[in-house]
């Protein structure tokens, strides 16, 4: 038996050297990787580098990207050739991780909302030199809001700063917008004009809007036509679909709609995000507050969806105020630390003063910074949207606020899925989605047999006169802001084809990838300037009016997925607030008075820990 044991050794060692003589290279079945020069040129090697690439897009992205594959390969061929595989969205994450291990995937996908934990592990490779060096990928060309959320600072937890390194790069962007049936909006008496907030003198003095039409043509012709969304004139119903719609505007079209709409069951609006009418106002549901305890890294993160101070922002007539010690626009929203005078002198975790300080209060007195509705109440709006008209959603100094009835409850809508299928079917007039919808609602698969465009989120502002006619004027108003999605292209830290595998990413982020995505329909191209051509704006089709996705990408940031490295601190509350808060069966007092969300603060605190 020893002598067999010996024997079969010795066999194993000597095909191990001849398999060394031989040049037989572990990676031998993925090539080997070259290397990139100063000029960003690729120095192949002698084998062919065989990248491994995942996506778990739908079958539009996955035709898109694999004719970008084709074209890539095509291109190297003979020195890169790229190996997309496409894998289903359920369990997507964890097939990733696992594959990360090891060195045979190479590119794949990471959502904005799993990033920061992908590079805290240091499961991603720092393309940072290669992107400062890129002639493809030109920075000062693209959406900052898209590029900053992929320059991450490992050790701070900061986003966008100066020491901030990119483990990844966007593959697009897709900002959030209404999609509204414009068949609907005629059956119910509503004339629509495009307009946009710049161009109304102009409107206003006889000349057409975007779709070629005069206002005497429209029957506006004695009707100085302001900054509204929906509005009233002479008795006739209007929509401009380049103003966002004020809060009161969306209630009042959606029942107009609703009540025309020939399916019983059917609603005016959809939307399951809260982020546009928080952020509007200023507020958020988390806030840094700064702090001197050495246990935390310059400060902690408090727990601020339930907030109820007021927020502000500098008049329009303004031209600048100084707020402790910063310097805020016309227009802009004073920050949640400055409204307060929050410094370091607090302990993480510690009660501070939610008093606001008596510089703002000053100011507003002196008519530089008019007073905006808290968080609490921006998101008690939000919620009032799905709540029954007899539901009680929250009670404020002794009112009962209730429900507005205006929108499908989470329950009755079920996946996302059930949102776009029901506006696809005419059982939802307007919905709040991103731009990866385009795609869909222009297949003819779909079922989509109206014609459809889209319009900008909806933001907060006051009128001087009640109702919905022509003579309001504006008195106060907050900002545009809304959320937006995105993807990142990451290379795997275990890869041994990373020069390879930036190459392809490159060659996705020029203007020839961002090009094919875009003329599918469901990305808007990361340069700016091929954004604001035919290439996306594809005036021919629906939407006519695309540019609004364009002003979307300028002011949208992430959502709160994205805030912290993971969502640990979210899903709980989340999961009461999409359930029973929205479905009526628990009101926004229980809500903030529940165990859970009250759980919540201290789930924040261990973010800023230092380890």
């Amino acid at each position: 038996m020893k002598k067999i044991n010996r024997l079969i050794a010795l066999m194993l060692a000597l095909v191990l050297c001849l398999s060394v003589f031989a040049g037989c290279k572990p990676n031998e079945d993925k090539g080997d990787d070259g290397e990139i020069d100063e000029e960003g040129n690729y120095r192949p090697s002698d084998d062919v580098a065989k990248v491994e690439f995942w996506i778990n897009g739908d079958e539009y992205e996955l035709a898109v990207f694999s004719d970008l594959v084709e074209r890539f390969n095509k291109l190297y061929e003979g020195q890169i050739e790229v190996d997309i595989k496409q894998k289903p969205s359920d369990g997507y994450e964890t097939a990733v991780r696992t594959a990360l291990m090891g060195s045979k995937l190479d590119i794949f996908y990471v959502g904005d909302a799993g990033y920061k934990a992908y590079a805290e592990e240091g499961l991603l490779y720092d393309v940072t030199d290669w992107v400062n060096s890129s002639k493809e990928y030109n920075l000062s060309e693209m959406w900052s809001n898209v590029v900053t959320r992929y320059k991450y600072d490992v050790n701070t937890k900061l986003s966008g700063t100066e020491t901030g390194r990119y483990y990844g790069v966007p593959k697009d962007i897709g900002p959030t917008v209404i999609y509204y049936n414009e068949t609907e909006f005629e059956k119910a008496g509503i004339k629509v004009i495009s307009v946009a907030k710049e161009d109304l003198d102009a409107y206003n003095s006889g000349a057409e809007d975007d779709r070629g039409n005069t206002k005497a043509e429209i029957g506006l012709g004695d009707v100085t036509v302001k900054e509204y969304g929906y509005f009233v004139a002479n008795g006739q119903k209007y929509f401009n679909n380049q103003i966002p719609m004020s809060w009161d505007e969306v209630v009042e079209l959606s029942n107009v709609l609703q009540n025309s709409m020939s399916n019983a069951n059917a609603y005016g609006y959809f939307t399951e995000w809260w982020f546009n009418y928080g952020w509007s106002v200023g507020g958020d549901c988390i806030e840094f507050v700064p702090s001197s305890d050495p246990n935390h890294g310059g400060g902690w993160y408090d727990f601020t969806l339930s907030d109820a101070t007021p927020n502000y922002i500098v008049a329009d007539d303004v031209a600048s105020v100084t707020v402790n010690g910063n310097t805020y626009k016309a227009g802009e929203i004073i920050s949640y630390q400055d409204k307060l005078g929050l410094n370091m002198t607090s302990s993480a975790g510690e009660s501070y003063s939610k008093e606001i300080t008596s510089e703002v209060l000053a100011l507003v007195g002196e008519g530089k910074l008019n007073e905006l509705p808290s968080q609490r109440e921006a998101f008690t709006e939000f919620v009032r949207l799905a709540a029954k008209k007899d539901v009680v959603v929250d009670t404020v100094n002794g009112e009962k606020l209730y429900g507005y009835g205006i929108t499908p409850t989470p329950s009755s809508i079920g996946s996302d899925a059930g949102k776009t299928q029901a506006f696809a079917q005419g059982e939802i007039a307007m919905l709040v989605d991103g731009r990866w919808d385009v795609t869909y609602f222009r297949d003819p698969d779909s079922g989509v047999d109206f014609t459809w465009d889209v319009c900008p989120l909806p933001m907060y502002r006051e009128y001087d006169a009640e109702g919905f006619g022509v003579e309001r004027n504006v008195t106060v108003h907050g900002i545009e802001a809304g959320h937006s999605g995105s993807v990142g292209l990451c290379i795997n830290n275990n890869s041994t084809l990373k020069a390879a595998a930036w190459k392809f990413i490159e060659f996705v982020a020029s203007e020839e990838g961002q090009a094919a995505q875009a003329q599918m329909g469901f990305a808007i191209p990361l340069q700016k300037e091929l954004a604001n051509s035919e290439v996306f704006l594809q005036t021919d089709k629906m939407p006519r009016n695309s540019k609004v996705f364009l002003k979307a990408a300028e002011i949208q940031g992430a959502g709160d997925w994205w805030y912290l490295a993971d969502n640990a601190w979210i899903d709980d509350w989340a999961g009461i607030l999409n359930g029973d808060v929205r479905n009526g069966k628990k009101s926004m007092t229980e809500f903030f008075e529940s165990e859970t969300f009250a759980d919540t603060y201290d789930k924040l605190l261990k973010y800023t820990v230092k380890k």
